[in-house]
C-alpha cells in the first residue's frame, strides 16, 4: 500500500509543488461536477529519462504491482521518439485506459496535446456519465466511466512532468455526520521580497518556517566578463544545505557536456544576463535558467527545508534583482 505523497488539509483544495511520485487522498470523493486540475511542465528530454507520464483516478492506495486496486482513469501522454531496433516502435498519443479486476481495458488513443519542455494544465471534469478532458482551456476528449464516480479515492501522478500544483474543485470537509460539505476556499495572500541592486557578497534572512513549497526565488544576474565562478547559497545556520556553484568555462568558446545521449549548452555567459529561479518541493530544489529546467537537487536525509534560514549570493557576478515569493 502507497501512503499518501501529500494529503489535503480538510477542505483545502490546492496541494502546490508536490514531489513526483504524486499520490494523495481526494477528500470528499469526485461527484457529477466536480473536477480536478493537474498543472506542471512536461520535462524537456534531456532533463528525464522517463518518456510518458500519466494521472491515475484510483480506488485505493494499491497503485503499482500485481494486485493494484481499480483504476477509473489511467491518462498517458507517450513522448517516445522515433524506433529502432531496440526502442521499439514510436508512440507519441494520448492513451487513456482503465484498470479493473486485474485487467486493462481497451485503449483509447487520441492526438497528443502535450510538447515535452512546455507548461500544461489538464482538467478532469467528473459528469455524470464520463469524464470530460481538456488541456490548457480546450476540450480534448471524453471516456466513459467504467467504474463508479464514488469509488474513486486517491489520485496518483508519476512520469516526466513537474508539478505546480494539484487542485480540487470546488473544496470540500467532511462534516461531523460524515458528509462532504463544500466549503469557500482558504484565503491565502502572497508574499513577495524584492531587493533591487544588492551588493555582493549578498546575504538575506528567511523568515521562520525555511525555504519550503510553494515558495520561490529568483535570481536576475550577470556573471563578469572575467568571471571565475560564483555560488548561491541556502544555509542554515553556517551549514551549506544547498551549494549552486557554476565554475565558468576555462575558454570564450562554449562548454558542452554530454547529458542523456544529448550534447546541451552550458546555460551561463560572461557578460550576459540570466534569471535563475529556484522552486521549493517537499525534499527537493529545481533549478531553472531562463525558463528552462536545469538541474534538480535533493536535500540529504538530515537536512530539512525547514530549517534553512538564509540565502547567499557570492563571487564574480552582478545581482540586479533578487525576489522571494511565499504564501500565508
Amino acid at each position: 500500500m502507497t501512503s499518501p505523497s501529500a494529503p489535503p488539509e480538510d477542505g483545502d483544495n490546492v496541494i502546490r509543488s508536490p514531489e513526483l511520485p504524486f499520490v494523495s487522498s481526494i477528500v470528499g470523493g469526485l461527484f457529477a461536477g466536480r473536477s480536478v486540475v493537474v498543472s506542471g511542465m512536461v520535462l524537456p528530454g534531456f532533463a528525464s529519462d522517463a518518456k510518458r507520464f500519466q494521472i491515475d483516478l484510483c480506488c485505493g492506495l494499491l497503485i503499482d504491482g500485481d494486485h493494484m486496486d481499480n483504476k477509473a482513469l489511467h491518462i498517458n501522454p507517450r513522448f517516445d521518439s522515433k524506433g529502432g531496433w531496440f526502442s521499439g516502435p514510436s508512440d507519441d498519443k494520448l492513451v487513456l485506459n482503465s484498470f479493473i479486476s486485474g485487467r486493462w481495458g481497451n485503449e483509447e488513443r487520441f492526438d497528443n496535446p502535450f510538447k515535452e519542455g512546455e507548461p500544461f494544465q489538464i482538467r478532469i471534469m467528473a459528469l455524470e456519465k464520463y469524464f470530460k478532458i481538456s488541456a490548457s482551456g480546450r476540450h480534448v476528449c471524453d471516456f466513459p466511466h467504467r467504474v463508479e464516480l464514488e469509488d474513486i479515492k486517491t489520485i496518483s501522478i508519476k512520469g516526466n512532468v513537474r508539478l505546480d500544483f494539484v487542485e480540487f474543485q470546488p473544496p470540500i470537509s467532511i462534516g461531523p455526520d460524515g458528509k462532504p460539505n463544500i466549503v469557500a476556499p482558504k484565503p491565502k495572500s502572497e508574499v513577495i521580497t524584492k531587493i533591487d541592486k544588492p551588493t555582493i557578497p549578498f546575504q538575506l534572512a528567511l523568515p521562520p518556517g525555511g525555504f519550503v513549497s510553494p515558495q520561490s526565488m529568483r535570481f536576475t544576474i550577470t556573471p563578469f566578463l572575467s568571471a571565475n565562478r560564483f555560488d548561491i547559497n541556502l544555509k542554515s545556520k553556517q551549514e551549506y544545505y544547498f551549494h549552486f556553484r557554476v565554475d565558468m568555462p576555462n575558454q570564450a568558446k562554449k562548454l558542452k557536456a554530454a547529458k542523456n545521449g544529448h550534447l546541451e549548452l552550458f546555460p551561463f555567459h560572461r557578460g550576459i544576463t540570466h534569471d535563475v529561479l529556484f522552486t521549493a518541493y517537499g525534499k527537493s530544489v529545481t533549478v531553472d535558467v531562463d525558463g528552462s529546467p536545469f538541474v534538480k537537487f535533493v536535500y540529504r536525509e538530515s537536512d530539512s527545508p525547514c530549517e534553512v534560514d538564509s540565502v547567499t549570493v557570492e563571487g564574480d557576478v552582478l545581482l540586479h534583482r533578487f525576489e522571494h515569493k511565499s504564501n500565508r
